[in-house]
């Protein structure tokens, strides 16, 4: 590397991976796409400068997201127009001098390895590579976000003429859950035909595109993601690709200083998720799991323990989260469960498929002396009402059966043979 960054064997290199490259990226790409897509350059001299302990800078950092933003939904950018419109190509070769840039400087500030080069250009095009599934779920999460009412705004209903108290009846939210399961969303569109305006679908899709922050900070997740990764890259030979150093925790961190969503980046996350208002706080932990179809208000879904283990929540798909519910420990909440606002469920509990925890609801497992509490284990369909509590302080598991009624306001404890007693407060 003493001869700088963009050396004689990374232009090289360059040279037998862009072709690859460009092969699997070309064919994701409209020729609208194409036509609207620009890349902020960066002088190849401010990129190979070292930043503190070798660190990339935090302004080169931002403007790489950027650009990678603007691979996954070209026009995103507000370029001038006159800017001179690059070609694909041109457009990958700049974000692959700038991407190993960033990862050749997070590697020079922690070690100095031989093999220093290979593992830079196996980060950087093994991330290029993943451009069609981050553009993909890119968009999921757009579509996603469409279950908020306040895509119905005042300039589309009247632009539409539609008929306030009419559209108060229509469940927007269960059709586009329908696209999401399918993974087709045209059975929404064909939903959207009632109306007299042709154009609902897609002025939707741009204001959630312009406006909502969900689906940016689901997208830097997925970039600080892809650069905790050993997997396989498909598609391009002689790639090694493993984890990147300091570069995903400074992207995270950017997310939590723009978008208030603190996401750590080994969190495993699904597609087609609603992080709705994440500027009121979202935090996930290491080893948390997050499916698919979510829909996800400001929460904290947090550890309870320094050892390295699971200790984050595991939410299932289509799990609706409200406002200040705090999950704490390796809880599992199953498939279209509704965890309503300001619950609290901690330690070791199972939440099956498509129950209802409502508001101001406390599930958890309390420790006694040296004894380790069971489980708290709820069947499927179980709905507790508002403001109840359910403890497990017994080394037995505490079992409320499938489709049980738990009353508003009871108190819920293990009976010492593992069912459920109501408790007169």
């Amino acid at each position: 590397m003493s001869t700088g960054l963009f050396d004689d064997t990374y232009r090289r290199r360059k040279a037998e991976l862009l072709p690859q490259l460009l092969a699997l990226l070309t064919p994701q790409y409209t020729a609208e796409e194409l036509a609207a897509l620009r890349i902020d350059p960066v002088n190849p001299a401010v990129l190979a400068q070292r930043s503190g302990r070798g660190f990339v800078n935090r302004d080169i950092l931002e403007t790489v997201l950027g650009n990678l933003l603007e691979c996954v939904a070209p026009g995103s950018h507000n370029i001038d127009p006159l800017d001179r419109r690059r070609s694909l190509e041109d457009a990958i070769g700049e974000m692959s001098d700038q991407v190993y840039a960033m990862v050749a400087q997070s590697l020079l500030a922690v070690e100095d390895s031989t093999d220093l080069e290979d593992r830079a250009m196996g980060a950087t095009f093994s991330l290029l590579a993943d451009l069609p599934q981050l553009k993909l779920r890119a968009w999921w999460n757009r579509f996603a976000s469409l279950k908020d009412p306040a895509v119905w705004d005042a300039y589309l209903r009247h632009a539409c003429d539609v008929d306030d108290t009419n559209l108060m009846e229509l469940e927007f939210a269960t059709e586009i859950d329908k696209a999401i399961s399918l993974r087709d969303p045209q059975p929404y569109r064909e939903y959207l035909r009632r109306f007299p305006c042709d154009s609902v679908f897609d002025y939707q899709m741009q204001l959630v595109a312009s406006t909502y922050p969900g689906w940016r900070v689901l997208f830097y997740h997925d970039i600080a993601h892809g650069l905790t990764q050993s997997v396989p890259v498909p598609g391009i030979e002689g790639l090694t690709r493993l984890p990147v150093p300091l570069i995903p925790r400074a992207i995270a961190e950017l997310g939590g200083r723009y978008y208030q969503a603190d996401i750590h980046p080994e969190t495993t996350i699904g597609d087609a998720n609603f992080l709705d208002h994440p500027h009121r706080g979202l935090t996930t932990g290491q080893t948390g799991i997050i499916g698919s179809g979510c829909h996800i208000l400001p929460c904290t879904l947090g550890g309870l323990t320094r050892r390295l283990r699971r200790r984050h929540p595991k939410i299932g798909d289509h799990v609706f989260i409200g406002t200040d519910a705090d999950v704490f420990g390796p809880v599992g909440i199953g498939d279209h469960s509704i965890i309503g606002p300001s619950v609290e469920i901690y330690g070791n509990v199972e939440i099956g498929a498509r129950c209802r925890i409502n508001a101001s609801v406390v599930i958890g497992t309390v420790k006694s002396g040296d004894h380790r509490p069971g489980q708290i284990i709820l069947g499927e369909e179980v709905v507790v009402g508002d403001g109840t509590i359910i403890e497990n302080r017994l080394e037995t598991d505490l079992e409320i059966p499938a489709r049980s009624q738990v009353p508003p306001r009871s108190l819920v404890v293990n009976d010492g043979c593992g069912k459920p007693k109501f408790v007169s407060q």
